[in-house]
């Protein structure tokens, strides 16, 4: 298959490395994923070919990179519980502290931090109402699915009508998110650390990038394998 023309979803799922080049490249490679290589780099205005160079040396030469297309389905929804949506409680908080802080001290010099606080405040209220309808809703019923298909059982329709119908919420939720979190590297000039910074200016950015990424991380993880597989587990198991 010429990786040209694969989604760049595909080429993540399939190496994990690839996400930190397409990161650095400004693809979206989560909830812009179902795009082929060459429309993305296209669209980024870089040359396909050098990406795909990169692409063969890099993620050959990465031994770090987490398997996940290769974890089981309950595997993935605990790492996403334990990982990502406890992550997102634990440091949100303590992130939104240290902006409000920076913001403080530096804002008039920079106007645009008073904006971070209030755009990443929204963030988390949402994310939060976000996470508790996986976990009061989608991912117990998935589980269930799981533990039919593991069992060669059948399962009742889901309350919903189809699991398709809040995975459609999640992927609207998604792509709210990483809207935001796109603006917000814009917002913070990709994260370069200006020069009248103090050191916990300069932390705050570290903490925020990292953020970010976790999300995009589980963003991916859901989109481009979870509800996918939520999907045809449906197919396969209910009555």
């Amino acid at each position: 298959m010429d990786i040209k023309t694969s989604t760049v979803a595909d080429i993540v799922k399939a190496n994990f490395s690839a996400a930190r080049i397409f990161k650095s490249l400004g693809i979206d490679y989560c909830c812009g994923g179902s795009v082929a290589l060459v429309d993305a780099c296209r669209a980024a205005g870089v040359d396909v070919y050098k990406v795909v160079e990169r692409l063969n040396i890099e993620c050959r030469e990465d031994l770090t990179a987490i398997p996940f297309d290769t974890w089981p389905t309950d595997l993935l929804i605990d790492y996403v519980l334990k990982i990502h949506h406890r992550g997102i409680r634990t440091n949100g908080p303590k992130l939104l502290s240290d902006i409000k802080h920076v913001a403080g001290v530096h804002s008039a010099a920079h106007p645009e931090l008073n904006q971070l606080v209030t755009i990443f405040a929204q963030s988390l209220e949402e994310l939060e109402s976000h996470l508790s309808k996986e976990e009061q809703v989608l991912f117990p019923y998935s589980l269930r699915l799981f533990d039919a298909d593991m069992r060669d059982e059948k399962l009742e329709k889901m309350h919903c009508g189809t699991v398709a119908n809040p995975i459609r919420v999640m992927h609207s939720e998604h792509n709210d998110e990483g809207t935001r979190y796109k603006f917000i590297r814009v917002l913070m000039k990709d994260f370069v650390v200006p020069e009248d910074a103090c050191p916990s200016y300069r932390l705050m950015l570290e903490d925020l990038e990292r953020f970010m990424d976790a999300l995009f991380e589980h963003i991916h993880i859901e989109n481009n394998i979870l509800f996918p597989r939520f999907v045809e587990l449906e197919k396969r198991c209910v009555m």
